[in-house]
């Protein structure tokens, strides 16, 4: 089989797709929409419920992203992949964060408009979707991911998703962007690192026979008994969230709990893409190594 007829692992390939459909479908609901610009700005206007000090710390969080903490994060992701012996996937991790920076950059700034529709209290005009701030953090992470061995996948994720959403609920508590704008950027990280992990399948260092296997964590069956528990658990968990809004004093329709909903979602789905990723890398390996 000729490189040019390999298939391409196909859990990979429809997360990618999926994500770069999700980043158009996000920008039609919540930008190009009355309804998406509304919710918005009134999540944005919620942001009253945490105090000055909170919202400064956020804005001082977000000014340690420049281009130097960017590049040492890239140095950083490459040499984890250089000490596996592996520089072809050293070179595709590190190029990764770049391509998502740069995709952002030109979504954001030549391809994609915002309308006026609706009042904005954003500082700056023009368009804000996607976050570059939350793209800069949240591909970091993923590369990451790209270049540990399969055993940390998990851990490795569950950080990604961690420090992701702290950069996502960063940027609208500071108010330096819309939730949907760090919605976008989790979504164009997660197409480019799908798109990444392919390229390091598809052009490995070396034959994966000669390394040894490797062990990859075995799937993880959900069944109706998982679903159940996790239902109960998310209702429990929305139960106390609400309840906690409540005791604090904000109303439950007001644009404080849009804040504070907005932020859990943020971290919510900072998870989920990262966790995405990891299972679409360890079904891609369990499928076995691309033939030449």
């Amino acid at each position: 089989m000729t490189a040019g007829s390999q298939q391409l692992p196909r859990q990979l390939t429809l997360l990618a797709l999926a994500a770069a459909a999700a980043v158009v479908l996000v920008y039609v609901l919540m930008v190009r929409t009355h309804w998406g610009q509304e919710l918005d700005e009134r999540t944005l206007l919620g942001g009253d419920v945490i105090s000055d000090l909170r919202a400064s710390q956020a804005d001082r969080f977000l000014r340690i992203v420049s281009g130097g903490t960017l590049l040492m994060a890239m140095v950083l992701v490459a040499i984890v992949a250089f000490l596996r012996g592996r520089p072809r996937m050293a070179l595709i991790a590190a190029a990764s964060v770049g391509a998502a920076v740069l995709s952002t950059e030109i979504l954001k700034l030549v391809i994609l408009e915002r309308p006026l529709i609706v009042p904005s209290g954003l500082a700056g005009a023009g368009n804000s979707y996607p976050s570059g701030h939350t793209t800069v953090g949240m591909s970091v992470c993923l590369a990451a991911l790209l270049v540990v061995p399969p055993r940390l996948r998990i851990a490795t994720a569950l950080a990604a998703g961690a420090i992701g959403g702290a950069f996502g609920v960063a940027v609208v508590a500071a108010e330096w962007h819309r939730p949907s704008d760090a919605v976008g950027a989790y979504f164009v990280c997660l197409a480019v690192a799908s798109l990444a992990a392919i390229a390091i399948r598809r052009w490995p260092d070396r034959d994966p026979r000669a390394r040894g296997p490797e062990r990859v964590p075995g799937p993880i069956s959900i069944g109706s008994t998982e679903l159940a528990l996790f239902g109960m658990g998310a209702a429990l968990g929305l139960v106390f969230v609400l309840a906690a809004i409540s005791s604090r004093g904000i109303p439950l329709f007001s644009a404080g709990t849009a804040f504070l909903l907005a932020s859990g979602a943020l971290v919510v789905l900072s998870f989920a893409c990262a966790l995405a990723l990891a299972a679409a890398m360890s079904a891609a390996d369990r499928a076995g190594p691309v033939r030449s």
